[in-house]
């Protein structure tokens, strides 16, 4: 496993920064020997590796056992539910990095609020957002746009199926340039639906649901 970490770092060089996601699954004792095993490489995050898809739990207390005893920063977070279930993570710094994802989370507000205490305890922010397609996208852009300082990125959704593209404008301004987006200035998230391509997709009982 670190011969395929040093592969990875090797190819990226400086021009990126390397996040692996590791879990979940890890023993403490495991998550530990990784973690220091990698430290001097520069990695930007080891990713879930005592919990994370499908677990809604956090086991606060099995973090703590990993995350001060190596300088590689530990991250989790994204199928965690409300700003409630951050409150341990985040008091206890059980972990460097919290990447909550807004449509398992409970939406923009719960994110803002979980990144702002998360500031105030030195706790840095990447949220997940691989499967929140396109509107995902730009409710990403507009979240980020109001962080405090501890916002690192996020990850990039994509439209799935292709024809998500073809069904909304505004997406000319979601367009990655040297790692950023500009902030479209139009009112809400800056997409909308074109109805009249939407309909080809809807099943026959939803045919009018832009409208006539």
């Amino acid at each position: 496993m670190i011969k395929c970490i040093e592969a990875m770092a090797d190819v990226l060089g400086d021009e990126a920064g390397l996040a692996l996601d590791c879990g979940p699954g890890m023993t403490v004792p495991d998550a530990l020997k990784l973690a220091k095993a990698v430290e001097g490489m520069n990695i930007v995050w080891l990713e879930d590796m005592v919990t994370g898809d499908y677990t809604p739990y956090v086991l606060a207390d099995l973090y703590g056992q990993i995350t001060p005893y190596t300088t590689t920063p530990i991250h989790t977070g994204e199928q965690v539910y409300l700003r409630q279930n951050f409150v341990e993570l985040i008091e206890r710094n059980a972990v460097n990095v919290l990447g909550p994802d807004p449509a398992d989370v409970g939406g923009l507000a719960e994110m803002k609020f979980i990144a702002e205490y998360a500031d105030l305890h030195g706790i840095l922010f990447a949220p997940h957002g691989t499967l929140d397609g396109l509107i995902g996208l730009a409710a990403h852009v507009q979240l980020g746009a109001t962080l405090p300082d501890n916002y690192i990125a996020f990850e990039l959704p994509t439209g799935s199926p292709d024809w998500w593209y073809d069904i909304l404008e505004g997406l000319d301004n979601l367009v990655v340039q040297d790692s950023h987006i500009e902030v479209p200035d139009v009112p809400g998230l800056g997409v909308r639906f074109i109805a009249d391509e939407t309909k080809q997709y809807l099943r026959e009982e939803d045919k009018d649901f832009f409208g006539n």
